[in-house]
């Protein structure tokens, strides 16, 4: 038996600077779905959540398929989430571009995700 709801699967991810932890509603993502991501982000050398941050998710696929959103803020500290659309299955390159503030570079970081055929008769 196990306390509290089930958790859901999480990506980790890094950068020089940062690390990233991603989650996604629904889990597995559908073509033609609103994919919402969620992303804390914590400085990598102190641990501590950035609060001010500024950023973007995004994905492509080799025949050109494209989607992107901008973060905007949760109520979380340290916490983003943005939306993702995917118009086809197949896999896609996702990446997330992100700096704490105007004055520092983007720094990105990358992952292949696996999407599932568009569900009929969706929610």
């Amino acid at each position: 038996a196990s306390c509290g709801p089930p958790k859901k699967p999480t990506l980790r991810q890094g950068t020089e600077s940062y690390m990233f932890v991603i989650s996604s509603d629904p889990v597995p993502p559908h073509a033609r779905e609103d994919v919402v991501y969620t992303i804390t982000v914590k400085d990598r050398k102190t641990g501590q959540p950035i609060e001010t941050g500024e950023g973007r998710i995004f994905a492509n696929t080799r025949e050109g398929a494209r989607t992107w959103d901008g973060f905007s803020k949760a109520p979380q500290v340290g916490t983003y989430s943005a939306k993702l659309n995917y118009v086809s299955s197949e896999q896609w390159a996702v990446g997330i571009q992100f700096h704490s503030d105007s004055t520092k570079p983007l720094e990105k970081t990358e992952w292949m995700q696996d999407v599932l055929p568009e569900r009929s008769g969706k929610p």
